[in-house]
């Protein structure tokens, strides 16, 4: 079953007899995040899915939904406002598992980074100190977190919320992962995690560097043509020179350190970034997708430092040898799966996008007091919309326009809506594209732009998937 068939089954699905799936808001590897009503309640929620690959073994099935009921026991155990809060945990009929989540509209700091580029290091130290409190508090109980980055800071105004404790380990905790496996985003894995080294709490305080590199530059610190490059590249090489970064330099420079006791603590860390930020406290800077977010948080207690024995050893020369030796045999197998995907592919590439973007198009319910005229193929395989107004109009077409922006910013996958600089002024707009709609999307396919326009006292709003 593709995404798509799988989105258009599980809408309207009931789960637990109580939360009924209305939309998807996202998805990575192994699972998907949905909107959800609470029947119960009568309120939005999120779900999240565990999604298992076909080919799993009844073993490796198993330690997945483990993995999936340890992140919803970790974020439980954590009562911290900058901390996702989780509701419930339901079983669906196949028996996986399904976490229950506050939602609220606020994007990640990975979605504000692609439609807005680098952040003001005043900004990015605001956004600091907040995760800087929700990981301490998380390592006050026990908790490592162990995949830091850009797509697991969630923004709502001056909300700083960090989520998915999918891979966080608990002490005490038997460990979930095959021998020698890594879970973890390359490129904001500390080098002990790379060197298969349990992960600490400095281990996080790496990776927050990574991501706080990576607002203020617009590129992470260590960069790589494939996953195993960059692995060599955090193991062995300096991060790259932070050109924008202004006093915030120094700190990114200490958290990133390959030696983990040449950290700063998270009490250093918060006295560095506090002047930094200049009283803000990170707020986002545009209006962003519905995802998972707790309640702003207060004041940032101090991080535990792990015992000198789990500290991860200086990297000799030997074991810089073998772990490029290593992954140096992943980067030449992604480099061979790309280029069979090219090759065998391409052609067909434009042809998938148009019927992943029809259908999507053929979906979409027409916005308050329109009506679908027709669907239509742009270039690069993109779908067109458009929706006609229900009554006719001659000086009052400004209010039918404004439902229409409000249902564009509630519809999944979109992150911001900008109307035309004419604002309401129908009279200019006389063909399509003189009214643009800038639209921000956060995931494929969704809506990336529209317009409208007035022809003969009639008005219409043109749509495009892509």
């Amino acid at each position: 079953m593709t995404i798509f068939q799988a989105v258009t089954h599980d809408l309207g699905r009931m789960l637990a007899g109580r939360y009924r799936l209305t939309g998807m808001l996202g998805q990575g590897g192994m699972g998907a995040v949905w909107r959800a009503h609470d029947e119960q309640l009568g309120r939005d929620v999120a779900v999240k899915e565990l999604r298992l690959p076909e080919q799993l073994t009844a073993a490796e099935r198993t330690n997945w939904i483990a993995r999936l009921d340890r992140e919803a026991r970790a974020a439980a155990r954590l009562k911290h406002p900058g901390i996702v809060t989780i509701h419930d945990r339901v079983t669906g009929e196949d028996g996986r598992p399904w976490i229950v989540m506050e939602l609220v509209h606020g994007g990640s700091l990975g979605d504000l980074l692609k439609s807005t580029g680098p952040l003001p290091p005043e900004q990015v130290a605001g956004i600091g100190l907040q995760v800087l409190a929700a990981l301490s508090a998380a390592h006050q109980a026990g908790i490592t977190h162990r995949d830091i980055k850009p797509a697991n800071i969630l923004l709502e105004d001056d909300r700083v919320v960090l989520t998915d404790f999918g891979i966080a380990a608990l002490d005490g905790d038997a460990t979930l992962t095959a021998s020698g496996m890594l879970l973890g985003t390359p490129a904001f894995m500390a080098p002990e995690q790379v060197n298969g080294l349990p992960a600490t709490a400095e281990s996080d305080l790496w990776s927050l560097g990574a991501t706080l590199y990576t607002a203020v530059e617009g590129r992470p610190p260590f960069s790589g043509t494939n996953p195993g490059a960059v692995l060599v590249s955090v193991a062995t090489q300096d991060p790259a020179p932070a050109l924008r970064a202004g006093p915030l330099g120094a700190a990114l420079s200490g958290l990133l350190r390959k030696e983990p006791a040449r950290r700063p603590t998270a009490d250093q860390l918060r006295e560095i970034l506090l002047p930094l930020a200049g009283g803000r406290r990170g707020a986002a800077t545009q209006p962003a997708p519905p995802r998972v977010t707790g309640e702003p948080p207060v004041g940032p207690p101090t991080a535990l430092r792990p015992p000198a024995a789990t500290r991860s050893p200086r990297l000799t020369p030997g074991l810089r040898t073998a772990i490029i030796a290593a992954v140096l045999v992943l980067a030449a197998g992604a480099a061979t799966v790309g280029y069979v995907l090219h090759k065998n592919g391409h052609s067909d590439a434009t042809a998938d996008a148009y019927r992943a973007n029809l259908r999507v198009a053929q979906a979409m319910k027409a916005p308050p007091g329109f009506s679908r005229r027709s669907v239509t193929r742009l270039t690069e395989g993109k779908a067109r919309v458009t929706y006609a107004a229900s009554s006719r109009c001659v000086a009052e077409c400004g209010t039918q326009l404004r439902p229409v922006l409000e249902w564009l910013r509630e519809f999944p996958g979109v992150a911001a809506v900008y109307p035309p600089k004419t604002g309401e002024n129908i009279a200019i707009c006389h063909k399509s594209g003189d009214c643009l709609i800038a639209v921000t999307p956060y995931r494929k396919p969704a809506i990336v732009g529209g317009d409208w326009y007035g022809q003969d006292g009639e008005l219409f709003v043109q749509i495009d998937v892509g």
